[in-house]
């Protein structure tokens, strides 16, 4: 019975999670996505996206804002894997997880130029777990 209150599932989930974001400095302002994969995003979104959450990303009654506050405030301080994991498995509403994987890597590329995060010389990697050790922070570390 002693042992059980030594291992706590919600408490490994949070020390894991510090563990990675003390294990990275990398964060959305180091150029972690391409212009050119953010031109290609911006397709993608108009297609699957802005239907619900505006061409300008601002949201509606229905869907939040992806950009500015809103957006700091969704994501702020979580990982740009966590991001793309809850776009894929969630969108678009009428058919999650049905766009490709380059497709949301590509939308999280045009998120986060319109998010004003500096374009880099390298796509979103398509490995998540180079994608767990990038912070999104609302402000320049």
């Amino acid at each position: 019975m002693w042992e059980s209150k030594l291992w706590d599932p919600a408490l490994a989930g949070f020390v894991l999670a510090s563990v990675v974001f003390a294990a990275t400095d990398r964060t959305v302002w180091d150029g972690v996505y391409t212009e050119e994969q953010a031109t290609r995003g911006r397709v993608d979104y108009m297609k699957s996206c802005a239907s619900c959450h505006a061409a300008d990303l601002r949201g509606s009654n229905t869907a939040p804002s992806l950009v500015e506050e809103s957006f700091a405030f969704l994501y702020g301080d979580t990982t740009v894997a966590e991001l793309y994991g809850r776009i894929r498995m969630l969108m678009p509403s009428d058919r999650p997880n049905s766009l490709s994987s380059q497709s949301y890597r590509d939308i999280v590329a045009f998120i986060f130029q319109s998010n004003k995060f500096p374009a880099g010389d390298k796509d979103l990697a398509d490995d998540l777990d180079a994608l767990n050790l990038i912070r999104i922070t609302a402000k320049r570390p």
